[in-house]
């Protein structure tokens, strides 16, 4: 997570500064960077999450509790099982929406403005 955020730094930090340099636009390399870049941060977020919350069972006490000992009696199987299909559902929703959000705006394609703005720049 630490070293896709630093990535993400030195990636945006070269874009916008060839942005100011007006060279952007004409950099095929980084207009390759950028467009494949889209999904790392998902990763990292993903990664993050794993680091902090895998093997974490902040209920226990270290020493004093085993894990077996943890479970709850109020929370059955049934409730877990509807938690998770609940979150999965929702992730899927979200996904699909960016998905679909993604290919609208490809099917779109750039504003006139837009498709001027690279022999604006060369000048």
């Amino acid at each position: 997570m630490v070293g896709l955020g630093t990535m993400f730094i030195l990636v945006m930090g070269a874009a916008a500064w060839m942005l100011w340099q007006k060279a952007l636009f004409r950099s095929r390399a980084m207009l390759w960077v950028l467009m494949l870049a889209w999904p790392f941060p998902y990763i990292a977020t993903t990664a993050g999450w794993m680091t902090a919350e895998l093997e974490r069972q902040p209920w226990i006490v270290y020493g004093l509790q085993r894990t077996v000992n943890a479970t709850s009696p109020n929370v059955s199987t049934g409730d877990i099982a509807f938690s998770l299909v609940g979150y999965m559902g929702l992730y899927l929703v979200l996904g699909l929406l960016f998905v679909y959000l993604v290919l609208r705006t490809i099917a779109h394609g750039p504003s006139p403005q837009q498709r001027a703005m690279p022999s604006t720049q060369a000048t």
